[in-house]
């Protein structure tokens, strides 16, 4: 026991703390899957399907088994017996189940399908090799879209179903009926969102290795979601888990597209078995434009009643989403149209509300999450319905909002499709975006531009971001798997150093820093003496994985109650040494010491030294270690609501129809923050994927449901001359219902750009005529036939008078 000073480390939650886990980043000393070199390792190819819809007659591999450097050559055949396809299915009445083949065996049912795979000695040979497998397809009728797919006519993508759709919903409350026979005025509007995807610098690659002397396996894989895919792998190999092992080393951006099981990654596991060696394969860019995970493609249909003075007092809508080809593990086809359903209303007091909700299949990539998952859409519906009122009433946009938005004083409030906001600052963010963001200086340059002939625009959009779902939210849903909780280990070792393992993974999010922050506050240590270790399943703890804004409020909910067990058995020892009471005691600067005498002390390092190698010190009953276990699921489960307001300031060229974002501010509340700096380049990356989507990303397929958008020739993302300075905000509204307060946030960002920058598009062209954008995104072909439909009004118009 030692005597010294009375400093006592500050707290660290809350703190702009820069990442630990920057240096090996910014030095190329990450390690990616592609990084991984094992011995005898070969490289894997796969065949896919040229045609969207084809019966498969025959797969000839002869010339490819024989050419040089191949070691084997799979066929869905060969998977017979050795494998099933994966099978994702609801629990909810309506469901239509589909199996995904890791190779298609008697179909094919999106261009871009695997039939094949060639493991050779490189990727080279084994693409030759992949050139030589001879297809026979006979090309079937090809569900376009969604109109194609719910035609009367339309022919069954899946012979054993009844329809095209894997599920339809329909959720009706309130008194919808008396809304809109007594609304003074009722607005009919049809939204699109187009269909896009996250496109992570990496792309998917995996790696399998297979040892049949022991029966293991180990995949190393670039996932969101280790545990799931080894339980995916297990469900599909029929291999019991303790056998699999699966490990995500470094990912290059997740973005929800890494947060599933993929075909290929059965395929590879097969192949190293089938070659006796460890089997790589990198996905390459067409890949993953063509067959990888698509998002966003949401149609809806809404009809809007309101009050002569802007209220909104009814809703009704009609969702499809086209959800592809098959369902995907472990989410199900049901979570766009499910996610669109329950969030459609937003930040607003909507109490009478109908949806009907239909998850359509075509002949298309199969639709996954991608950042937002549905609320993109969602928000791009609801909030241009309120510029929609606004124009109608003729009031304000923004006193609209205000007069519509959930009010401090209702919180929690329960909305019309019964989920439960929690806390929140709706109309505090967007009186804080107008300040803090410039409007009255953004009304004033809008005014000098079209002096100058310029056309600039101010937008604004508002919305609510279900974070951290757990039990009770996920049991409604009816997904296979109840993603609920998320487990944290943490450990002092003999040194007094804290290694904390965690069932989710940091891709980006920089977890290696916040959840060190948190248990640094428990256990009164310095961050340097905290290693945060995840993506490994033989390591950490099972969960689900990080996606979904939860791993703020799961994770770091999971690593602090841990580490306060940790913390109670280090002062229940120190109790003993120092002959005190524990309720006596704090931690601080590796030191436990007496609560108002700091200079009292006894160090932490020499606690875990005797922990382990002097057990007779410890009290009695208490055992030799300092580690701890804890998972934790936020109850009552129905997740966290953060919220946050979009302004943004556009200027568009009516001869190009090009449009450039010259302003930008976001107000975020995601409750108490672990750290601001960490925050801030979330919303500054999530906003950057938004303007993508706003403006210029687009899978585009032609009547054939062929992709024509398969390159960065055509598949357009922003740079960085079109992101422009990003200005962040914060407001704190803690919840009531988490460990700290804490929300999610990591998907915000990109959840409110599409709204806002449409709403600033029709703001830019008003001097031209009235127009209402109502697709995304953006494109020019798009803003230009909104020039020309405000020329065509305005000649109109001029000619009747």
């Amino acid at each position: 026991m030692t005597a010294t000073g009375n400093a006592v480390q500050p707290k660290l939650l809350g703190a702009r703390v820069k990442r630990t886990e920057d240096p090996r980043f910014l030095l190329g000393k990450a390690r990616y899957v592609d990084d991984i070199v094992l011995p005898r390792m070969l490289h894997a190819a796969f065949v896919r399907s040229p045609v969207a819809h084809a019966d498969v007659r025959d797969v000839r591999v002869t010339d490819a088994v024989a050419a040089g450097g191949v070691h084997a050559v799979l066929t869905g055949r060969d998977l017979e017996g050795a494998a099933r396809g994966i099978i994702c299915d609801s629990t909810m009445d309506t469901w239509q189940s589909t199996e995904f083949p890791a190779l298609a065996t008697d179909r094919v049912r999106f261009a871009g399908q695997t039939v094949a795979v060639v493991a050779a000695d490189d990727r080279y040979l084994a693409e030759d090799a992949c050139e030589l497998v001879d297809v026979d397809y006979a090309e079937l009728p090809v569900i376009s879209g969604i109109p194609a797919a719910i035609a009367e006519d339309a022919p069954l993508l899946h012979e054993t179903w009844t329809d095209n759709l894997f599920i339809k919903r329909h959720l009706r409350n309130g008194d919808v009926d008396g809304a809109f026979e007594s609304a003074d005025g009722v607005l009919r509007l049809k939204l699109v969102s187009n269909r896009h995807s996250g496109i992570p610098l990496e792309t998917r690659g995996c790696i399998a290795d297979y040892d049949v002397a022991e029966d293991t396996l180990v995949l190393y894989t670039a996932t969101q979601i280790p545990h799931l895919v080894r339980t995916g792998l297990a469900d599909v190999l029929g291999m019991p888990e303790n056998r699999i092992r699966v490990i995500a080393p470094d990912v290059g951006g997740g973005f929800g597209i890494k947060g599933h099981l993929f075909p290929e990654e059965i395929a590879v596991c097969l192949l190293a078995k089938r070659a006796g060696r460890p089997v790589k394969w990198i996905e390459d860019r067409v890949e993953h434009m063509l067959a990888s995970i698509h998002a966003r493609e949401h149609h809806h249909e809404l009809e809007v009643a309101h009050t002569a003075d802007g209220v909104v007092t009814g809703l009704r809508a009609v969702v499809h989403v086209d959800c592809g080809a098959y369902s995907v593990y472990p989410w199900t086809s049901t979570m766009d149209t499910g996610m669109a359903l329950g969030i459609l209303p937003g930040p607003y007091r909507i109490r009478n509300y109908e949806c009907r909700a239909y998850s359509v299949a075509t002949n298309k990539c199969p639709l996954g999450p991608y950042r937002g998952v549905s609320r993109p859409a969602a928000a791009f519906s609801i909030e241009r319905a309120m510029d929609a009122v606004a124009r109608a009433v003729g009031i304000d946009r923004v006193e609209v909002r205000r007069r519509n938005l959930v009010r401090p004083e209702e919180f929690p409030y329960e909305s019309v499709t019964g989920l439960v906001y929690d806390s929140g600052s709706f109309t505090e963010s967007l009186e804080k975006v107008l300040e803090d963001g410039g409007y009255e200086e953004l009304l004033r340059l809008q005014e000098e531009g079209r002096r100058e002939g310029r056309h600039l625009g101010i937008g604004l959009a508002c919305y609510t971001e279900q974070s951290a779902h757990a039990t009770s939210e996920f049991v409604k849903r009816g997904v296979p798997i109840i993603f609920g909780y998320d487990t944290a280990m943490v450990r002092m070792d003999p040194s007094g150093q804290v290694t904390v393992q965690l069932s989710t993974h940091s891709h980006g999010q920089g977890h290696e820093t916040t959840m060190a922050q948190m248990v640094a506050d428990q256990l009164g240590v310095p961050l340097d003496d905290i290693r945060v270790r995840f993506g490994d399943t033989a390591q950490t703890p099972y969960g689900h994985g990080t996606f979904a804004s939860r791993s703020a409020v799961l994770a770091g909910g999971a690593s602090e109650r841990a580490a306060g067990k940790v913390r109670e058995l280090l002062l229940t020892f120190a109790a003993e040494v120092m002959e005190a009471a524990p309720a006596d005691l704090d931690l601080g600067d590796r030191r436990v010491f007496v609560r108002g005498v700091p200079g009292q002390s006894v160090d932490v390092r020499d606690l875990a030294r005797w922990a382990y190698h002097r057990p007779e010190k410890l009290p009695e009953g208490m055992e030799p270690v300092l580690e701890a276990v804890s998972s934790y699921d936020a109850r009552p489960g129905h997740g966290t609501f953060a919220n946050a307001a979009h302004l943004c300031l556009v200027e568009v060229d009516p001869e190009t129809g090009g449009v450039r974002t010259l302003r930008y501010h976001v107000v975020e509340d995601c409750g108490r923050m672990i750290n601001p700096l960490i925050v801030d380049g979330q919303v500054h990356g999530g906003v950057a994927q938004g303007l993508g989507g706003a403006l210029m990303e687009e899978f585009v397929y032609d009547e054939q449901c062929q992709l024509q958008s398969v390159t960065f020739m055509d598949y357009l993302l922003p740079g960085a001359t079109d992101i422009p300075h990003i200005g962040v905000s914060h407001l704190e509204t803690p919840s009531p219902f988490t460990i700290q307060g804490i929300k999610g946030m990591g998907e915000g960002g990109a959840i409110a750009p599409g709204p806002a920058v449409a709403s600033a598009v029709d703001d830019a062209l008003r001097p031209i005529g009235s127009v209402f954008a109502d697709e995304l995104p953006l494109t020019p072909p798009r803003v230009r036939r909104l020039v020309e439909q405000a020329r065509a009004k305005q000649a109109g118009k001029g000619g009747g008078s």
